[in-house]
C-alpha cells in the first residue's frame, strides 16, 4: 500500500503461486495487492475485475475480515470510475465485516466518498474526527490531512490547510515514496490557491519530480499544474498539460479524473478564443459530472459551457438562467471562489441582455463573495463592483465609484506582478487587468481632462517593463547546451535542408526547462515598479520635443498629445483603415524584395500606404514637420512604420513612463564601444570596420571570434554596442528571440540573465525591432526588454533587412552618434541617406527606428 510500484511483481508472483498451491487467503491478499498496483497506475477497471474475483472468494470462503478489507479497496476503484452508488454499497457491506483496527481506513472511505461527491463541510467534518482520534493509524492520518487540506483549500481556507500539509509531511517522510509525492502536489495546490503563485511553480515542479521517482503517473499533476499555469496567462502550456492528463485518464479508464481535466480544456479553450471546442469539452464534462452525481462539479461545468455558449453564439436569457442557477449551487456549497466567477458570468450576461436588475444583484454576489480571497479572485470582486457603477442608470452614474474600484483592483494587480520572479511572467501577469483598463478609460473619455486620460493610459500600458530589475543571476548550462542545438540545427538546415526531429524535441526540452526555472525564482527580488513620470516632468524631459500617446477604444483610435503648453486629445477614426494600409504596405515591401518586374509599382504602392498612414496618424495631431516627435503606440498599430511618417527625428517608446525613466538614467555615455559581426553575411565585416572607423579606440569582434561568451564580455559594460548579424525573431517565445553569433544565438533571455543592457544598442539585424503584444497593452522583445534592463536606445528594424542594404547608412548613423547626436537624431540622418536607393535601401527606409530617447 506505501509503495506498490515496487512491489508490482511480487505481487503478480503471488497471485500465480497461491493459484498454484489452492491458498485461499493468500490469493485475495495477493489480488487486493495487485488490484492496489492496478488502481496507483489509472487502471482502475483492471482492479475492479481483480477485487470482484478476491471478493467472490472471500465471501465463498468465509474470510470476512479479507472480505471487508477488498470491499473498502473496491469502493476505491468504483469511484474513480464515477460509480458512487456502488461505492457506498460496498462501504456499507463492509462496515460490519472489519475489525476495530479498520475501522479509521472505513470512515476514511465514507468521508472519500462525501468529499468526491461535492458534500465537502460533511466530508471536512469526518476528515476532523479522525485527526483527533488517537487511535487513528499513522497512514490514516495522513490521508485524512491530506483530503481535509484539498476540502479547506475549496473552501476558500488554503492557509488552514498548509499547516496541516506541513505536519502530513513530516509524518509521511518514513512512509514509501507515493505518499510524499501526494503530499508534494497538495502543497503545491493549496499554494497556489493561497495566492502564491510561483511558489506553487516550484512545489508543482518538486511533486513532478517525485511522481516520476515514485514510478507515478503524472495525470493528476498535470491537471492541477494546469491551473497554476492558467492563472500565469501561460495559457498554451496549461493547454497542453491539461490535454494530456485527459488523455492520460481517459486511456486508463478514470472516468472521475478524466471529467475533471476536460473541463480545464474547456475553460482554456474558451480563453485561447476557440468558444466551439470549448462547448464540446464543457458539455462532455456537464454529461460525466450528471451522471457521476458530482453536483459541485456539474456546476463548475455549466458555468464554463455556458459561457461558451455565449462567445459562440451571444448573450441569451437561457444562458443567463443557467448561468444564475449554476453560480448559486456553487455559492450554497461553499465553493465562493467559483461561485464568485459564475456570478461574473451571469453579471455580464444581464447587461449585454439590458436586464439591469439581474445584472446588479449578480455583480453585487461577486463583490461579497470575492472579499479575503485570493488576488486574483479579488480582481474579479474589484470588475464587478466597476461594472456595477458603470450600469446604473445614466442619471444615477458614479464615475468615481468606476475609476475607484478599478484603481484598487490595477494597485491589487501591480502587487501580484511585483512578486513575479520573470520578466516574461509580468508581462503575462497584465492581461489579468486589462479590462479593468478598458472599463477605466471607457469612464475617463466623456469629460476627463487629457492629462487624466494621459495619466490613465500610462497606469495601463508596459506596466511590467517599468520596473527595478533584480541583480544579474548568469545562466546554467542549460543555456549553453540550447546554443549548442540551435547550432546543430542551423548546420543541418544549411547541409541537408530538414531539421531532425530529435534536434527539435532537445531544444523543446531545453527551452521548456529554462523558462520554467525563470517562472520559479525567488519572489519580489526586483523591488518596485519605477514611478511614472508626470505630465510637468514629462514636459521637462521631452525638452521641446511633442509625445503622442495612441490608444483603441473599442474600434476607436484617439491620440493624447502632449506638447511643450498643453495637452489635449485628437479622434482619428476607426482601426479597420490603419489595419489596411499597414497591411498594403507590408505586401509592397514583398513584392519589393521579391525582384519581381513589378519592383517599381510594389515601391509606389508601399509608399502610398505610408503617406495614408501619415495622413491618418501625424496630420491630424498637428505636430509641426521640423518638430521631433516621441510615439507611444497602442498594441494594435505595432506594425506602423513610425519613423516613415513624420518629417523630423521620432523615438518609438512602449510606454512614455519608460522613454522617461530611460531618459533620466545614465546620462553621460559610459563604457566603449564594440561592434560585432555574425557568421554568414558577405557585408557584414565590412560594415563593422566602417563603424568602428567613426569611434576612437571601437572594439571589433569578427568570426569565428564573434562567440555569444566573448561579444557578451566586451558588451556588458559598453556605452555602445552593434551588432550587424542576422537576427530572429520568436514571436510564441519573445524572450527566446536571438542575435546569430559565431558560435551560435546569442538570446534575449541570456543577454538579461547576464546584466547585459549596453547604453546604446544598434541592431543591423531582421526583424530585431520586432514586439509581441500582450493583454494589458504589454509587449516584449529586444527593444522594450533592452530598454526596460537599462538601455537608453535601440535602434532596430522591424522588417528584414537584406545583406548589406543599410551598411553605408549604418556609418551615416554612427558618424551622427560619435559627434553627439541622440540616437533618434542619428537614425534619421541614416534614414536620409537611404531615401534615394534602391528597393534594398527602401526596405531599410521604411522599417529602420529609433526606440528610446537614446
Amino acid at each position: 500500500m506505501l509503495d506498490p510500484v515496487r512491489y508490482a511483481a511480487g505481487a503478480e508472483a503471488l497471485v500465480v503461486s497461491a493459484t498454484t498451491a489452492g491458498d485461499s487467503e493468500a490469493l485475495v491478499a495477493s489480488l487486493r495487492a495487485l488490484a492496489w498496483v492496478r488502481h496507483v497506475n489509472l487502471d482502475n477497471e483492471a482492479a475492479r475485475r481483480l477485487l470482484d474475483r478476491g471478493v467472490r472468494l472471500a465471501a465463498r470462503c468465509g474470510l470476512d475480515q479479507r472480505l471487508g478489507d477488498l470491499l473498502m479497496t473496491r469502493s476505491v476503484a468504483l469511484q474513480e470510475l464515477g460509480r458512487y452508488d456502488a461505492a457506498a454499497r460496498d462501504l456499507r457491506r463492509a462496515e460490519p465485516l472489519v475489525d476495530t483496527a479498520e475501522r479509521p481506513d472505513l470512515r476514511l472511505q465514507l468521508a472519500v466518498l462525501d468529499h468526491n461527491r461535492g458534500r465537502l463541510q460533511a466530508a471536512a467534518d469526518a476528515y476532523t474526527g479522525l485527526l483527533g482520534d488517537p487511535a487513528c493509524p499513522p497512514i490514516v492520518w495522513v490521508k485524512a490531512a491530506n483530503n481535509l487540506a484539498h476540502v479547506q483549500t475549496l473552501l476558500g481556507r488554503p492557509h488552514e490547510a498548509l499547516g496541516h500539509l506541513d505536519r502530513a509531511a513530516e509524518l509521511a517522510a518514513d512512509m514509501g515514496t507515493r505518499i510524499p509525492a501526494v503530499i508534494a502536489a497538495s502543497r503545491a495546490f493549496s499554494s497556489y490557491h493561497a495566492g502564491r503563485l510561483t511558489e506553487s511553480v516550484r512545489r508543482f515542479e518538486e511533486a513532478g519530480r517525485l511522481h516520476a521517482a515514485a514510478g507515478l503517473p503524472l495525470g493528476e499533476h498535470h491537471v492541477e499544474y494546469a491551473d497554476v499555469l492558467r492563472d500565469l496567462r501561460l495559457l498554451d502550456e496549461a493547454m497542453a498539460a491539461a490535454r494530456s492528463a485527459h488523455a492520460e485518464f481517459e486511456r486508463h479508464g478514470a472516468r472521475l479524473m478524466a471529467a475533471e481535466a476536460r473541463l480545464r480544456c474547456a475553460r482554456l479553450a474558451l480563453e485561447l478564443g476557440d468558444p466551439a471546442t470549448a462547448v464540446l469539452d464543457a458539455e462532455a464534462a456537464v454529461r460525466d459530472f450528471r451522471r457521476q452525481r458530482r453536483p459541485a462539479w456539474a456546476a463548475r461545468a455549466t458555468v464554463a459551457e455556458a459561457e461558451a455558449r455565449a462567445a459562440l453564439d451571444g448573450d441569451s436569457v437561457a444562458v443567463l438562467h443557467r448561468l444564475r442557477r449554476a453560480a448559486a449551487t456553487l455559492r450554497r456549497l461553499g465553493l465562493r471562489e467559483e461561485a464568485a466567477y459564475g456570478y461574473l458570468a451571469a453579471g455580464r450576461a444581464g447587461l449585454a441582455l439590458h436586464r439591469p436588475d439581474d445584472a446588479r444583484r449578480d455583480l453585487t454576489a461577486v463583490g461579497e463573495l470575492a472579499d479575503g480571497q485570493a488576488l486574483l479572485v479579488r480582481l474579479r470582486g474589484h470588475l464587478a463592483r466597476a461594472l456595477l457603477a458603470e450600469a446604473r442608470n445614466p442619471g444615477a452614474q458614479d464615475p468615481g465609484a468606476v475609476l475607484r474600484a478599478c484603481l484598487r483592483g490595477l494597485r491589487d494587480l501591480a502587487q501580484h506582478r511585483a512578486a513575479l520572479p520573470s520578466l516574461e511572467l509580468r508581462v503575462l501577469a497584465s492581461g489579468h487587468g486589462a479590462e479593468l483598463g478598458e472599463v477605466g478609460l471607457r469612464t475617463l473619455l466623456p469629460g476627463g481632462s487629457a492629462t487624466r486620460v494621459f495619466a490613465w493610459l500610462e497606469r495601463t500600458r508596459a506596466a511590467a517593463l517599468l520596473r527595478v530589475h533584480p541583480p544579474a543571476t548568469g545562466v546554467d548550462e542549460d543555456v549553453v547546451a540550447l546554443r549548442n542545438v540551435e547550432e546543430e540545427l542551423r548546420t543541418a538546415r544549411l547541409g541537408r535542408g530538414e531539421e531532425p526531429a530529435t534536434l527539435l524535441a532537445r531544444l523543446n526540452s531545453l527551452e521548456t526547462r529554462i523558462r520554467r526555472r525563470s517562472w520559479s525564482g525567488d519572489e519580489g527580488v526586483g523591488g518596485e515598479a519605477a514611478t511614472p513620470a508626470s505630465v510637468p516632468e514629462l514636459r521637462r524631459a521631452l525638452d521641446g520635443q511633442w509625445l503622442v500617446e495612441y490608444a483603441v477604444v473599442g474600434d476607436r483610435v484617439l491620440a493624447v498629445v502632449i506638447e511643450p503648453r498643453r495637452a489635449r486629445i485628437v479622434e482619428l477614426g476607426t482601426v479597420a483603415p490603419l489595419q489596411q494600409e499597414v497591411a498594403a504596405a507590408e505586401f509592397g515591401l514583398r513584392r519589393l524584395l521579391s525582384g519581381t518586374r513589378f519592383a517599381a509599382a510594389a515601391r509606389s504602392a508601399a509608399q502610398e500606404a505610408v503617406d495614408a498612414l501619415s495622413r491618418l496618424l501625424i496630420a491630424p495631431v498637428g505636430v509641426p514637420p521640423d518638430v521631433p516627435l516621441v510615439v507611444v503606440p497602442s498594441t494594435q498599430l505595432l506594425g506602423v512604420p513610425w519613423s516613415a511618417l513624420h518629417r523630423a527625428p521620432v523615438s518609438v517608446a512602449p510606454s512614455a513612463g519608460l522613454w522617461a525613466h530611460a531618459r533620466r538614467a545614465r546620462p553621460v555615455p559610459a563604457g566603449g564601444v564594440v561592434v560585432v559581426a555574425g557568421p554568414d553575411l558577405e557585408d557584414a565585416p565590412a560594415e563593422v570596420k566602417a563603424v568602428a572607423a567613426e569611434h576612437e579606440r571601437a572594439r571589433v569582434l569578427l568570426p569565428p571570434e564573434s562567440t555569444a561568451e566573448t561579444t557578451i564580455a566586451l558588451i556588458r559594460d559598453a556605452g555602445l554596442a552593434h551588432f550587424a548579424c542576422h537576427g530572429r525573431f520568436r514571436s510564441d517565445s519573445p524572450l527566446f528571440s536571438s542575435l546569430q553569433l559565431s558560435d551560435g544565438p546569442l538570446t534575449l533571455y541570456e543577454m538579461l540573465a547576464h546584466g547585459v543592457a549596453p547604453r546604446r544598442v544598434v541592431l543591423a539585424s531582421c526583424h530585431s525591432g520586432a514586439q509581441q503584444p500582450y493583454g494589458g497593452n504589454e509587449v516584449l522583445g529586444f527593444a522594450g526588454a533592452m530598454m526596460s534592463h537599462g538601455s537608453a536606445g535601440v535602434a532596430a528594424a522591424d522588417v528584414p533587412i537584406p545583406d548589406g542594404a543599410s551598411a553605408g547608412a549604418m556609418t551615416v548613423l554612427h558618424h551622427s552618434l560619435a559627434r553627439g547626436d541622440t540616437l533618434p537624431a542619428a537614425v534619421w540622418h541614416a534614414r536620409a541617406a537611404l531615401a534615394e536607393g534602391g528597393a534594398e535601401e527602401y526596405v531599410a527606409w521604411y522599417g529602420l527606428t529609433a526606440y528610446g530617447p537614446g
